[in-house]
């Protein structure tokens, strides 16, 4: 069973008062571009995840919403908000959309989930305090799996702490995968 529909003063509040200022970012660009098919990695607390089906539910015009979560979950270091597997499930199952959760880091995970991701609408990765990401081997060489799952109106965001931020969209997804694979050292645009 759904959950009832978000009201305009709720997006609207979300959209301008969440916290981090990236999870605005995802909810704008969800609304504007009625993104339907959402694949998030690092959940973080599992508020944005919840936000971000919600506004898709409200804004894409779709029956069904498409999500699938990313995270390392119990496996995390011990942090006093260490999410569970089983309760993400249940907080998810809730939402009415179909959603997946994926134990592991962003390199074993994408390289597992890519050929049934095919035409994602959005793809947000929460780097967390790793700094220049692109340098790191297990990164870079998950990012050679995102092509596939994308589409031409796709876009990636990777999320830094600071509410630092980069958007790529496929072109860009891929202009980053030419230079990796010819070995230029590929630096973050902040």
């Amino acid at each position: 069973m759904a959950m009832k529909p978000i009201s305009a003063l709720q997006y609207f509040t979300w959209s301008q008062f969440s916290k981090p200022s990236n999870d605005r970012l995802a909810l704008r660009a969800i609304k504007k571009n009625k993104f339907r098919s959402l694949v998030e990695v690092g959940l973080g607390e599992g508020v944005r995840c919840e936000r971000m089906i919600r506004v898709a539910q409200k804004y894409s015009g779709a029956k069904t919403i498409r999500y699938t979560g990313v995270d390392l979950f119990e496996a995390r270091e011990s942090s006093e908000t260490n999410l569970k597997l089983i309760e993400m499930h249940r907080q998810l199952n809730g939402l009415g959309a179909k959603a997946q959760l994926v134990p592991g880091d962003f390199g074993s995970a994408t390289q597992r989930i890519a050929n049934s991701h095919l035409r994602t609408d959005l793809v947000i990765i929460d780097c967390g305090n790793q700094g220049d990401v692109f340098a790191d081997e297990e990164f870079a060489s998950a990012w050679k799996f995102l092509p596939r799952m994308l589409h031409a109106s796709s876009q990636v965001m990777l999320f830094f702490p600071n509410d630092e931020y980069e958007v790529f969209n496929f072109l860009d997804v891929e202009d980053q995968l030419r230079k990796l694979d010819s070995g230029v050292e590929v630096k973050r645009a902040a």
